[in-house]
This record gives structure tokens, C-alpha cells and sequence, in this order.
């Protein structure tokens, strides 16, 4: 029991004095929220917020006037000056990709980013909650082949990036699938499952996403 003792208290002594430090380096320019666990490599900007329970992971880089929701999942990503991200935003994927959200976004609650590719979001993109998952692999092959969970291997486990350029609005309970781009101005309407690229310009709903109407910013949508 002493040996075990030994081993198991000073890492998890140190991983608090860790925790400790980076809280009073970051609530010198920031609010930050209780019971938040801090990343090693995490970089913060000033006047953020950071609500309770958020969890940071690994390569976390967040701009000025950022606000992080109650319990979100942050990892692999980098985020533009005054964006926000609602609670319950998890950020997950098995891979190399990462996540680099522009200026002037919001990201609602319960949504999930796939980092197994890379995802790419411009400047004034609104993508709404809950449960709107932007999702850069499929699994579907390892299943239909009856290939193991362990087995992440490119062929079976395929990979692709999403692009979503500036001043776009996604409407919640949206899936938009790997390889997809949604073009600038664009409108993809709650519940859709965008499966092709978008065009500028364009509003587009359903499963699969079809397109409704161009959209001309000198009359209202």
C-alpha cells in the first residue's frame, strides 16, 4: 500500500500544482469558471470567458473576448477573436486534423466538431444547436467489411476535410458530412443533411440538402 502510495501521489500532487499555476496565469486577463482543467500547451488571449466544468485538451489556442459554455470538450483547435462556443461542445477524432474557427463565430450547444480531418469555418459563420455535427470520417467501410474498431487505417476508417466559408448559417440538428464545402452567404435550414458541396450564395434543406433558392443580399431571406 506505501509503495502504491509513493508512485500514485507525487504525479497527481504535481498534475495540481500544474493545474493551480495555470489557473492564476490565465485569471489574470480572463474569467475563468470553477472546476475548469487546464491543458499544458493551452494559449489564451485576454477578456475571455470560460464557464464551469470545461475540459481543455491538447493544442487549444483561443483568440481575444472568447466565451467557452458549461462542460465543453476544447481540443485541436484554434478560434479567432470574439467567438463563442456554447456548453456541451465536444471536440473529437482520431487523427492528425484540426480545427480553425474564424472571427465573429458562435458554435451552439451539444454540437460536435470531428478533428479526424482537418475543419476549416470563416469569419461570421453561425452554427446553431443542439446537435449539429460537422463530421470529416466514416466508419461505414469498416462495417460493411467487418473490420475491427482498432483498425483506424485510411482505407477503411476514409478521411476528409469540410471548409465552411465566411457568413454562413447552419441551423441545428445538421450533419454535414466529409469533403463537403459550403460555400460564402449561404443558408444550410435546421434539420439537413448536407451531402455535396454548397454554392454562394445559396439556401439549401432536407436529407439529403437540396438547393431551396439563390440568396440575394438586397432582399430579405
Amino acid at each position: 500500500m506505501y509503495s502504491l502510495f509513493k508512485k500514485v501521489v507525487p504525479g497527481f500532487l504535481k498534475s495540481l500544482i500544474w493545474q493551480k499555476y495555470l489557473r492564476l496565469r490565465f485569471t489574470s486577463n480572463n474569467k475563468i469558471g470553477k472546476r475548469v482543467i487546464f491543458s499544458k500547451d493551452l494559449i489564451i488571449g485576454v477578456k475571455c470567458k470560460i464557464s464551469n466544468d470545461v475540459i481543455f485538451g491538447r493544442s487549444v489556442k483561443l483568440g481575444d473576448n472568447i466565451s467557452i459554455g458549461k462542460d465543453a470538450f476544447i481540443e485541436n483547435i484554434d478560434v479567432g477573436n470574439d467567438s463563442s462556443i456554447e456548453g456541451k461542445v465536444i471536440c473529437t477524432g482520431f487523427g492528425k486534423g484540426e480545427i480553425k474557427i474564424g472571427q465573429n463565430c458562435y458554435i451552439g450547444v451539444y454540437n460536435v466538431l470531428d478533428w479526424s480531418d482537418d475543419i476549416t469555418i470563416g469569419n461570421y459563420v453561425h452554427i446553431a444547436g443542439p446537435a449539429t455535427g460537422l463530421w470529416t470520417h466514416t466508419s461505414a467501410p469498416m462495417c460493411l467489411n467487418g473490420i475491427p474498431l482498432e483498425n483506424k487505417s485510411q482505407k477503411y476508417r476514409p478521411t476528409k476535410a469540410i471548409v465552411i466559408e465566411s457568413n454562413v448559417y447552419i441551423g441545428g440538428n445538421c450533419n454535414i458530412y466529409p469533403g463537403i464545402t459550403i460555400g460564402h452567404h449561404s443558408i444550410v435550414a435546421p434539420n439537413s443533411a448536407v451531402t455535396k458541396n454548397v454554392e454562394p450564395f445559396s439556401l439549401v434543406g432536407g436529407v439529403p440538402a437540396k438547393i431551396i433558392k439563390k440568396i440575394d443580399l438586397n432582399r430579405t431571406v
